[in-house]
């Protein structure tokens, strides 16, 4: 008679061998970092096997500098170790979203220099044949902002930032508009935040409101062509989606360094964070 301990631990293990069958790549800033265990549960609810999901994200992250936000410091996306670990990969269906693209502004780099890194990341994902999402700067709440709040949140978030309210609405407004002419040219979807999902925070929504966009975003990239349902984790797998190590960062000057993937889960899902 076969011993049941020694069949579930072989089911164990045909669990665990199980291979990716979806590539998803994540890239963003704060937005993405907040939603991120959600969105996480989300995509493995979405997708019926297991996925190898890829992420750049940190508050304050940048497509093309160095960031430094609160003591923690990370490579610009473009020069993240992202890239090599794709070269690397076994091919896969592949979709991605890249989001928070205006946070660039608040570094004062120019309008034509952020769509240029956004060209440089959607060629690389084209590469791979990814079907990518595009998220747009949320230039209705962005235009609805005071210069006493405008400066508030400047000091605040972005010390370094000397960009009058005038100035950044004008490149923000560019931004915007050079986004969507980028996607209407490689027939990208692209979205952008509603300003009844705002409060007194112009770039972050509001708790009610979070998830509407990435909602909308990881329909698109479902291809099913609706608006995706999310998935809330248990306060157990929140807490461990928060505590994923990148492969690369400095907190307060202190060089740190985690293997990848940083999360293998039983059902063969991997995630990678740089």
């Amino acid at each position: 008679m076969s011993d049941p301990s020694s069949s579930a631990a072989r089911v164990a293990s045909q669990i665990e061998t199980r291979e990716p069958q979806q590539r998803v790549v994540l890239l963003g800033a704060s937005n993405l970092s907040i939603m991120f265990p959600t969105i996480v549960e989300s995509l493995r609810a979405m997708f019926a096997h297991p996925i190898e999901l890829h992420v750049a994200k940190g508050f304050g992250r940048s497509y093309g500098l160095h960031s430094k936000f609160f003591g923690k410091k990370f490579p610009g996306i473009l020069a993240s170790g992202l890239w090599p670990a794709l070269n690397r990969a076994r091919p896969l269906p592949t979709v991605a979203i890249v989001a928070d693209v205006g946070n660039d502004l608040a570094y004062e780099a120019p309008v034509e220099k952020i769509v240029e890194w956004v060209e440089r990341t959607l060629d690389r994902l084209a590469t791979h044949d990814a079907r990518v999402v595009l998220n747009n700067v949320p230039i209705e709440s962005l235009r609805r902002v005071g210069w006493a709040r405008y400066q508030t949140f400047r000091e605040v978030l972005f010390p370094n930032c000397k960009l009058s309210r005038d100035e950044m609405l004008h490149r923000a407004e560019g931004l915007s508009e050079r986004l969507a002419a980028v996607a209407a040219t490689r027939k990208t979807p692209v979205f952008s935040g509603e300003s009844a999902w705002y409060g007194l925070d112009p770039i972050h929504p509001k708790l009610n409101s979070a998830g509407e966009i990435w909602r909308r975003m990881l329909g698109a990239i479902s291809g099913a062509g609706d608006v995706a349902t999310l998935a809330r984790p248990s306060a157990a797998m929140m807490l461990r989606y928060r505590r994923l190590r990148p492969l690369e960062c400095a907190h307060f000057g202190l060089a740190r360094r985690a293997e990848q993937p940083s999360l293998r889960a039983v059902d063969g899902t991997t995630i990678s964070i740089y």
